[in-house]
């Protein structure tokens, strides 16, 4: 604790009157007689007063000194060093992924956000500022350095949630750019989840979190996928999560181009995932919908559990018709490569015992321990090749390696669990222009990337030396190469908030993207990037060339892990930077304790008053009943009745 005005403790000097006044004052005790007669009769100038007597302090005296003791030290503004609310620049970053959206019994996430920084708007004083930045998809800045609460309350309503996470790491960066030398400067980071790791370590200086929101229950689709079959039938994978802590029942629905063609009901357990594996009639082009509907009761209340978010009920797919891919298969002779590059539909498989020479009918090339050509001229996926390609160098053998790295994230790995994978040898390489998705401390396993601009997946193993083929990922890494490496079409699903790359034709002016609400946006063909922030279905149209392809449609699904409202959240504020990490441009406030002072003179105040006019009257009372019932009867009082106030010699 320090004092503002240090010299306001000179009041305390009050106590020494204080002091002498209790050593001055006359005393003239109560006697209580039978008359007043005799005691007029006495001398007038008999005085029962005594200049100075022996300090007898009383409860009304410590009262009093505490009081004026407290009153001193409010007048010396004693305060604490705190976190600043505001400083001269203060930053509002509000989180705008699709959780904001979730229902909080009336307002959403992201009202409740809104809320909490109009209340620190309102604490606006005379020459401070405030930003705005939108955390959404793709961090922008809605207002920088406004002083008008109305602007700056304008600003904040225009923030919009997207259907995906939350850029935090772009966000907190812009806040930190939007900082001044020479300014105290506060950031108030408003989200409904803790912050990642790579987010953390962005947190300017002094950062607050204020979390908002509270566990909800919530089921979502949090995949959908739609492999063609041929004859005008589609394979359908949809994956269904309860993120609730309490088991429920939900209504999955298929529909194709609006008319429903499946209907199921699902039972799920407390944070459970239920997948299903259906077949659903539909032309090229057509589009897929799946929904889900919360359907259960909660077993406390027995009333419906509900879903308190809406944007994840819903997931999209554009059925295709199977794309005809041509794969050489060169190898001494490997059935579980031949058998799963069969299994995957639309592949037709050529197998021969080395690389042709001509390529020109081959889609994807597959070299399985054979020398590989020096460089890729077609799509190529290396098992184990006897030669490698040019820039790619093998640094020795490694037996037994560990498998200690997967890259969960890469499509190659999408659905493909290679924990219980062994391998009794690997190669390591120095590949540059290549990245391990599969690796050990000692060796990389799989890479992907490309060379020369080819598409290359490598596996540094050879196949009949691991159980990887007896492994059930291993049907489905081979199906995500084969659309990796051959490209995958136009219309396959993607997730919201991804920045999907569209292939415009040459001489193209301008793709135009039509999301499923808002306007639509013209991208520059040379670099036709989409991020893509709303989940549905997006209508592509390529203008201005007759050898466009036409209108095309893109679906859209919801961010699995936006779903989960359960998940952990921040203290309601937590302070990300204590006094000793502070930076220049950090703010520190004072707390004032001068009203809590003041607040203690008038209890002590009152205190002395209900002493003085309420409790020892009682007491004095209470006494003189007590000395009446043990015996001890004072002198009856005259006639009249007189009482007087006897006066005690000096």
């Amino acid at each position: 604790m320090s004092l503002a005005t240090p010299l306001g403790l000179l009041a305390a000097g009050l106590t020494l009157p204080l002091v002498v006044w209790y050593v001055l004052r006359s005393r003239r005790p109560r006697v209580t007689v039978a008359s007043t007669f005799l005691w007029n009769r006495s001398e007038r100038s008999v005085q029962a007063a005594v200049p100075w007597q022996r300090f007898r302090p009383d409860v009304t005296f410590w009262l009093v000194l505490l009081a004026l003791l407290l009153g001193a030290l409010a007048l010396a503004r004693p305060f604490l060093r705190v976190d600043a609310e505001l400083g001269d620049h203060t930053i509002l970053v509000v989180d705008a992924s699709a959780s904001m959206l979730a229902d909080e019994e009336g307002p959403t996430r992201l009202e409740l956000a809104r809320r909490e920084a109009e209340e620190l708007v309102a604490k606006l004083g005379p020459g401070q500022e405030v930003s705005v930045v939108e955390a959404g998809t793709r961090a922008r800045v809605l207002l920088s350095a406004g002083g008008d609460p109305g602007t700056i309350r304008d600003a904040l309503r225009k923030v919009r949630p997207t259907h995906g996470p939350a850029d935090l790491v772009d966000a907190l960066t812009l806040a930190a750019a939007l900082e001044r030398p020479g300014q105290s400067t506060v950031v108030h980071l408003l989200t409904d989840g803790a912050v990642p790791d790579a987010a953390a370590a962005t947190l300017p200086a002094g950062t607050v979190v204020t979390a908002v929101g509270e566990d909800r229950p919530n089921l979502a689709l949090s995949r959908l996928q739609a492999v063609p079959l041929g004859a005008g039938a589609s394979q359908v994978f949809v994956q269904v999560r309860n993120f609730g802590v309490l088991p429920t029942t939900g209504r999955l629905t298929l529909s194709v181009d609006g008319e429903d063609v499946v209907e199921e009901e699902l039972e799920l357990g407390p944070r459970a995932t239920v997948d299903r594996i259906l077949s659903v009639a539909g032309g090229d082009g057509e589009v897929l919908v799946a929904r889900i509907e919360a359907t259960g009761n909660d077993v406390r209340t027995g009333e419906a559990q509900g879903d308190a978010l809406g944007v994840d009920d819903a997931a999209f797919a554009v059925l295709s018709a199977p794309r005809e891919v041509d794969v050489l298969l060169a190898t001494p002779g490997n059935v579980f490569l031949e058998a799963a590059l069969g299994a995957v539909p639309g592949v037709t498989v050529d197998v021969q015992p080395r690389v042709p020479d001509a390529l020109e009918d081959v889609d994807l090339l597959v070299v399985d321990r054979v020398s590989a050509p020096l460089a890729p001229t077609v799509p190529t996926m290396y098992v184990a090749p006897t030669r490698l390609p040019a820039g790619v160098t093998a640094t020795g053998e490694v037996e037994l390696p560990t498998l200690t790295f997967q890259d969960a994230g890469h499509e190659l790995l999408a659905d493909v669990e290679l924990a219980g994978v062994q391998v009794a040898a690997a190669t390591p390489v120095t590949a540059p222009a290549l990245t391990p998705i599969v690796s050990g401390p000692d060796a990389g396993l799989v890479l992907a990337g490309r060379l020369d601009g080819t598409p290359v997946v490598l596996l540094t193993f050879d196949l009949l030396r691991s159980n990887l083929p007896l492994q059930a990922a291993w049907p489905v890494f081979v199906a995500n190469s084969v659309s990796w490496l051959a490209g995958p079409p136009v219309t396959a699903p993607s997730t919201a908030g991804a920045t999907v790359t569209l292939a415009a034709p040459p001489g193209t002016p301008a793709v135009v993207a039509s999301p499923p609400s808002g306007g639509p946006v013209r991208l520059d063909p040379t670099d036709p990037r989409l991020t893509v922030d709303q989940v549905g279905v997006w209508r592509l149209a390529y203008e201005g060339t007759p050898e466009s392809p036409g209108p095309a449609t893109l679906a859209v699904n919801p961010a699995a892990d936006e779903g989960d409202l359960a998940r952990a959240r921040p203290d309601p504020v937590e302070a990300r930077a204590d006094a000793g990490e502070r930076t220049a441009g950090s703010a520190e406030g004072r707390r004032t304790l001068v009203h809590e002072l003041l607040a203690g003179v008038l209890a002590v105040v009152a205190v002395e008053w209900l002493w003085a006019h309420a409790l020892r009257p009682w007491l004095r009372r209470r006494r003189q009943r007590q000395r009446a019932a043990g015996g001890v009867t004072p002198a009856p009082p005259a006639a009249a009745g007189a009482t007087g106030a006897g006066r005690r010699g000096g």
